[in-house]
């Protein structure tokens, strides 16, 4: 998993936030980058896409 993370650029060195539509994706990757790869700085943002989309000031790109 880990060589899978790092091809993507997703290393331990960095701040990762995870997120999804909805929260559950977004979680089980937060445990498994946090817990089973011990990745030091991962969060979760688990309002997610659904409360992003919402919020009228925040940007989104495509």
């Amino acid at each position: 998993m880990q060589s899978l993370y790092d091809g993507k650029g997703i290393t331990p060195d960095k701040e990762i936030i995870t997120y999804c539509a909805v929260g559950a994706r977004a979680g089980h990757i937060w445990f498994v980058l946090k817990y089973l790869l011990g990745y030091p700085n991962v969060r979760n943002y688990d309002g997610s896409w659904n409360e992003w989309s919402r919020l009228p000031d925040m940007a989104i790109k495509k």
